[in-house]
């Protein structure tokens, strides 16, 4: 064989064509001369660095076989062939496998996607609506409005101070607009409850995990939202509640004022915040610091951000957005530190990407990734 029918050869195994049994010998030789010169990954560009070195090996194995079977020729020889091919054929099978594995890992990871803009809206009397990026959502003159389709509640038997849920899924967001203007996004993972018409004193809603508040101005009907471990009140202003069960709930002033009273508490421990600041319910009460505003609101830009966050907190915010589950195969993990910034329409395997530059190993399995550190 020459350089030109090498170079065919390589082409046309990495085509899925079938090979004669002196191509296979050929390509196992170069494979395991290179595995034992290098220990690398191995390309085309090897296979013509190295022929005359593969020529070499052949002819040396095969004389070193001769002799040791020269007594049987009729066997030896064969059997001498049969040793080479073979242990050349394990170390190219698993070779094979390795690639293939990495090959199939790569398209599983991929075949995990981003979140995207989907929700459930469930009115009053149980009602359920399924809501896409297709769709707009909002309230007006005590109707719902779901794209163009103009739900009326009065026709439904639903009195227009009833409460609607809208609930977003692990891999889902959804924004909607309120009966006083007031505009809600809804992380993934989330629940807010609220009415189609506001009372006459002040306007309530109701919230499970997280999402982010721009509220009209009404300095006659405060605005107030209910949370975990928390209630705040405003009278136009924009803020960010994480309030998501088995974490902290945080409340993170950007614009206007807000004043935050912690709830299950006896004495009743409230602070008023200022932009950039944060108020976290501890179990002593409320926990009052600046924030860094832009990080916490990134997800409703369409970022991750992290700094400095614990890798515990990020495939925390990982599972909701891509609806899988991040198993830590190494205790010292969680707690590594990572800063960057990803967009949140990437897949997941430009996250494991990201992971792999921090020296942490992924391999999936379902829905479930295992994380543990590179060897």
């Amino acid at each position: 064989m020459d350089k030109k029918d090498i170079s065919n050869l390589f082409a046309r195994y990495h085509a899925g064509e079938p090979l004669s049994k002196e191509e296979k010998l050929w390509l196992d030789s170069f494979y395991l001369h290179k595995a034992k010169e290098t220990g690398h990954k191995l390309d085309a560009v090897d296979l013509h660095k190295n022929l005359s070195k593969v020529e070499s090996s052949i002819r040396e194995k095969t004389f070193k076989r001769k002799s040791i079977w020269f007594r049987k020729p009729q066997y030896g020889i064969a059997a001498a062939v049969i040793i080479f091919v073979l242990s050349a054929s394990l170390y190219f099978y698993r070779a094979n496998n390795l690639a293939n594995n990495h090959v199939q890992q790569r398209i599983l990871f991929e075949n995990i996607t981003a979140g995207t803009e989907n929700a459930v809206l469930e009115l009053a009397n149980g009602e359920q609506f399924i809501l896409d990026g297709s769709a707009s959502l909002s309230v007006a003159n005590g109707n719902i409005l779901v794209g163009s389709r103009r739900i009326n509640l009065q026709d439904q038997g639903i009195i227009s101070t009833a409460w609607n849920t809208l609930r977003t899924p692990n891999g889902g967001q959804f924004k909607v607009i309120l009966a006083d203007s007031s505009t809600v996004w809804l992380n993934a993972g989330s629940q807010l409850r609220y009415p189609t018409q506001f009372g006459d004193n002040y306007r309530e809603v109701e919230l499970i995990g997280e999402a982010y508040f721009e509220v009209s101005h009404n300095p006659k009907k405060p605005f107030r939202v209910k949370a975990k471990d928390q209630q705040i009140e405003v009278l136009g202003t924009g803020f960010n509640i994480s309030a998501y069960p088995n974490n902290v709930t945080r409340t993170t002033l950007v614009h206007g004022k807000v004043r935050v009273d912690q709830k299950n508490i006896g004495h009743g421990y409230s602070v008023t915040l200022k932009p950039g600041e944060q108020a976290t319910s501890v179990q002593s009460g409320l926990q009052h610091k600046a924030a860094d505003v832009d990080q916490i609101t990134a997800w409703k830009n369409g970022v991750f951000s992290f700094k400095k966050s614990s890798l515990q907190a990020i495939t925390t915010e990982l599972e909701r957005w891509y609806n899988v589950e991040f198993v830590f195969e190494n205790k010292s993990i969680p707690s590594k530190q990572i800063t960057g910034e990803i967009s949140r329409n990437v897949n997941l395997y430009d996250i494991v990407e990201m992971l792999s530059y921090f020296e942490i190993d992924c391999k999936i399995e379902g829905r479930t990734v295992y994380l543990d550190v590179k060897k």
